[in-house]
């Protein structure tokens, strides 16, 4: 496989910051520091909807809420102040309009969000480690369920994940290594705390690495939940068994910057392939079983940050985007068979196609799938070395 550009799409006056694809990858949704959020229709590669307003500040993350009975589709939003906004469809089809909003996190920004689907419940983190859960109700309104506060260290968080069968709502806390699980029935109690740690250094491996306190990586799930993704800042990413937090692999992206750089990662191609962001203007693709490089793309200058990624599969095609840091940022798409690649800088969104003609740069090691696959599908349990006693925990 071989990607080239294909799309440029411009739209965004500032750096981009996150991305989110709807159930079927129709819409893709953009957002960032120029206060808006851009609706895409990943068909005709163009905007079809812009959300503005001035009183909502940078936009931080996105998620889509699916599709209700009657083929509404509804989006929420969070924002570098704090707030919490839904927007959806008055039809299938339609423009999207406000539904409700809401102070979610008032003293900092909103960092992550994910969705129960079946509940209808939506859970949001803040930089300084509060946490909430919140009731969607089929008006659009906002009802708080419970509130938390992690740690009185304010200690950050930047990732949320449910588990399997939505009891318990894990929160990553990057800057120490923690995982929490908090019970979601009652109030938010802490459950379990897991670390993640690494047997490469034999020592406890943090989420984000001591000399930078006050930054954080970003963290993604795996489709089946079993396996997490987490960016080191200034070494790389690294495969996680998940809940347990126990090390699979690590794949190799050093920093090129005297100072550490928040990038996302992802699965890909079906939870196949990593693709992660960095500091230098290139895109890394990576074989998950084997954790080889696959392709290093090249996407805007030396010094030019790729930070936001996301990925969705197609029947015949796999979507990945990355985003810039960068004023005007680019939204750039890249394609292959299965795979789409979008990266923005300078404002825009740029598209890129598979060609036959030219073949991958480094070739694909299936056969690696065979003991990866015997790995994962071995029973796990809670292991004592990877769990912490809560007790004593800020």
């Amino acid at each position: 496989m071989h990607y080239q550009k294909t799309r440029k799409l411009s739209g965004h006056a500032d750096s981009i910051n996150t991305f989110a694809f709807n159930l079927d990858g129709s819409r893709l949704a953009s957002g960032g520091d120029d206060q808006k959020v851009i609706i895409w229709c990943m068909e005709q590669w163009s905007a079809v909807q812009e959300l503005h307003d001035i009183s909502w500040g940078q936009i931080t993350t996105i998620i889509w809420l699916g599709i209700d009975a009657e083929g509404r589709e509804s989006i929420v939003f969070g924002c570098g102040r704090g707030m919490l906004h839904l927007y959806s469809q008055n039809k299938a089809g339609a423009s999207f309009v406000e539904r409700g909003s809401v102070a979610a996190h008032s003293r900092t920004s909103v960092e992550a969000l994910t969705f129960d689907a079946p509940g209808r419940r939506l859970a949001s983190s803040s930089a300084h480690g509060d946490v909430c859960l919140w009731a969607i109700t089929e008006e659009g309104s906002f009802n708080l369920l419970w509130a938390t506060r992690i740690s009185e260290r304010h200690e950050g968080t930047r990732g949320l994940v449910f588990s399997e069968d939505h009891t318990l709502l894990h929160v990553f806390c990057t800057e120490t290594g923690y995982v929490h699980g908090l019970d979601v029935e009652h109030g938010g109690e802490r459950r379990k705390t897991w670390q993640a740690r690494s047997r490469m250094c034999d020592r406890h491996f943090q989420l984000c690495y001591s000399i930078s306190r006050t930054s954080s990586g970003s963290v993604s799930s795996a489709s089946t939940k079993r396996l997490v993704l987490v960016d080191n800042l200034d070494k790389g990413f690294t495969l996680y068994r998940f809940p347990t937090m126990g090390l699979v692999r690590h794949f190799s992206a050093p920093s090129s910057l005297p100072w550490l750089l928040i990038k996302h990662v992802v699965f890909a191609e079906s939870d196949t392939l990593v693709v992660g962001g960095s500091d230098n203007g290139k895109v890394h693709v990576f074989d998950l079983p084997s954790s080889r490089t696959v392709q290093v793309l090249s996407h805007g200058r030396c010094k030019d940050a790729i930070q936001a990624i996301a990925a969705f599969s197609y029947e015949n095609r796999h979507v990945i985007s990355p985003s810039y840091r960068k004023p005007h940022s680019v939204l750039t798409i890249l394609c292959a068979t299965t795979l789409v690649l979008l990266a923005c800088f300078l404002g825009s969104i740029m598209f890129a196609e598979f060609s036959s003609k030219h073949p991958m740069q480094l070739p694909l090691h299936r056969k690696s799938f065979h003991s990866f696959d015997q790995y994962l599908s071995m029973p796990y349990h809670e292991d004592s070395q990877y769990s912490v006693d809560s007790d004593g925990l800020d």
